[in-house]
C-alpha cells in the first residue's frame, strides 16, 4: 500500500494509482475532464497548480512502445486536445510535458507555464522545485482556482465534442 497527501491535505493510500483512477476508486480533484475506455485526464492529485492535468492510460503500459498504432493515435489526439483546452483556459503560452517510463501507468504530465515558474527555470527545469513551491503556498483560494480550472477544462471538452 502506498500513500500520499493530495492538494486538499487529506492522507490518500492505494495499491496502484493509475488502476483505482482508472476504475474510480480514487477520484482525482474535480473529477475528471475527459475520459473513455482508454484514457481518462484529470488535475493531479498532489500538486496544486491551476490547470496541470495528467492523461494518463486505463490499462498497464510502461511505454508508448506497449501500445498499438490505433492507441498511440488516440493517446496523442487526446494529448493535443488536452493542450488547446489548457492553453486557453489558462490563458498561457507554453506547456510542458513530462513522460517517464518508471511507472506501470502510462502517464503524461500536462503543465501549464505560468511566469512565477521561470524562478525555478523555464520547460523541466526545476520540475521539483516548482511542484514544491506550489505545495507550499497552497491555500484555499488556490484550491478553488484549481477547481475552477478543472470545470472549465471539462466544459471546454464537452463543447468540442458536441
Amino acid at each position: 500500500m502506498r500513500e500520499t497527501i493530495d492538494i486538499f491535505g487529506k492522507k490518500i493510500t492505494y495499491n496502484c494509482m493509475g488502476c483505482e483512477t482508472a476504475n474510480h476508486q480514487l477520484i482525482p480533484p474535480g473529477g475528471y475532464v475527459y475520459e473513455d475506455d482508454f484514457i481518462n485526464v484529470s488535475a493531479d492529485f498532489e500538486i496544486p497548480i491551476p490547470g496541470f492535468m495528467i492523461l494518463g492510460i486505463n490499462k498497464h503500459y510502461q511505454s508508448i512502445n506497449q501500445m498499438t498504432s490505433q492507441e498511440r493515435s488516440k493517446v496523442i489526439e487526446v494529448l493535443n486536445k488536452t493542450i488547446e483546452i489548457v492553453k486557453k483556459v489558462c490563458q498561457v503560452e507554453n506547456i510542458t510535458i513530462i513522460q517517464e517510463e518508471k511507472c506501470t501507468h502510462f502517464h503524461i504530465w500536462i503543465l501549464p507555464s505560468y511566469s512565477w515558474m521561470n524562478q525555478f527555470g523555464k520547460g523541466s527545469y526545476g520540475i521539483k522545485e516548482k511542484f514544491s513551491f506550489a505545495k507550499e503556498k497552497n491555500n484555499e483560494e488556490n484550491i478553488k482556482n484549481c477547481l475552477k480550472k478543472v470545470e472549465e477544462i471539462r466544459d471546454e471538452f464537452q463543447i468540442e465534442e458536441d
